[in-house]
C-alpha cells in the first residue's frame, strides 16, 4: 500500500485569492479596459472629426470672428472717443450709435464663434463671392475718397443709422447662434422682430449703410452702397430658398403671416 503524498506548500500561483484582493485585481482589470476603451474612443472621435469640421472651425467660425474682432476694437475707440467729445446733448446720439454699433460687431464675434451647425445651404462661388464683396462694400463704403459734407443732412443720417443698428442688434439677439454671411439654414427664427419682418438683419444693415453714408458720401461711397444694397436683396431671395427647402411646411406657413421686408402694422396674424 502506497502512502499518500503529504500535500506541499502552495504556490503563489495555486493559492485561492482572498475575495478583497480579487476584487481589486477585477477592478484595475476592469478599469484598465475602460479606460482602454475610453482612450481609444476620443482618439476615433478626433479622427472623425476632419476636413469638414476642421474647415468650418477654421474659416466658418475663427477667421470671421477674428475679423470683425477688429471692427470691435476700432468701436472701442470711437465709442471712448465720442463720450469725451460730448459738448452738447445732439452728441449724444453719435454716442448711443457708436454704443449699437459696439454691440453689433461684439453680437458678430460671439455668434460666428458659437453658431449651430448648418442644415442648409447655397455654397456655389458666385452665392459665396457676393454675400462677402456686399459686407465688405458696406463696411469700405465710408472710407472712400471723393466725399462731400452736407451737415444739411447729418442730423436725419444719424437718426436713420442709429434706428438701422439697433433693429439689427434686435435682430440679432433673436437670431442667436443661427447667423450667418453666406445664405444658410439652421433653425427657423420666428419671434420679436422675425415676427415683424422675415429679414430684419438686413433691413437695419441697409438702413445703416445708408445713414453712415448719407451725409458724408461720394460717388465712389454711393457706387458702394447701390452694390450692398443689391447683395443683399439677393441674399433674401438665396436665404428664403434654402429656409424653405430646410422647412418646407414651417416656413411656407411663417411666410404667408410674415411680410419680406417692411413690418405691415395693418396686417392680421
Amino acid at each position: 500500500m502506497r502512502d499518500e503524498e503529504a500535500p506541499g506548500p502552495l504556490t503563489q500561483a495555486s493559492a485561492p485569492k482572498a475575495p478583497g484582493r480579487l476584487a481589486r485585481e477585477d477592478a484595475r482589470t476592469l478599469g484598465g479596459g475602460t479606460l482602454e476603451m475610453a482612450v481609444t474612443g476620443v482618439a476615433e472621435h478626433v479622427q472623425r472629426r476632419t476636413g469638414a469640421y476642421w474647415r468650418d472651425l477654421a474659416f466658418g467660425r475663427l477667421a470671421p470672428a477674428l475679423f470683425f474682432s477688429l471692427f470691435l476694437a476700432r468701436q472701442l475707440i470711437l465709442l471712448w472717443g465720442g463720450i469725451q467729445g460730448v459738448r452738447q446733448p445732439s452728441d449724444l446720439l453719435f454716442v448711443g450709435q457708436q454704443l449699437l454699433a459696439l454691440t453689433y460687431f461684439t453680437l458678430l464675434v460671439v455668434l460666428y464663434a458659437v453658431r449651430l451647425p448648418q442644415r442648409g445651404t447655397d455654397h456655389r462661388l458666385a452665392v459665396i463671392v457676393i454675400a462677402f464683396s456686399g459686407t465688405f462694400a458696406a463696411i469700405g463704403a465710408s472710407f472712400l475718397p471723393g466725399g462731400t459734407h452736407r451737415p444739411e443732412l447729418v442730423l436725419v443720417a444719424d437718426i436713420l443709422a442709429t434706428a438701422g443698428l439697433a433693429y439689427s442688434v434686435w435682430g440679432l439677439a433673436y437670431l442667436r447662434r443661427s447667423f450667418s454671411i453666406i445664405p444658410e439654414a439652421r433653425r427657423l427664427v420666428s419671434g420679436g422682430p422675425y415676427s415683424l419682418s422675415r429679414h430684419p438683419v438686413y433691413l437695419g444693415e441697409i438702413a445703416t449703410a445708408i445713414g453712415i453714408n448719407l451725409a458724408t458720401a461720394g460717388w465712389l461711397s454711393a457706387a458702394a452702397i447701390v452694390y450692398f444694397v443689391a447683395c443683399e436683396l439677393l441674399r433674401i431671395r438665396w436665404e428664403e430658398r434654402i429656409l424653405a427647402q430646410t422647412f418646407p411646411n414651417e416656413y411656407t406657413e411663417y411666410a404667408r403671416r410674415v411680410p419680406r421686408y417692411l413690418p405691415n402694422p395693418l396686417s392680421r396674424r
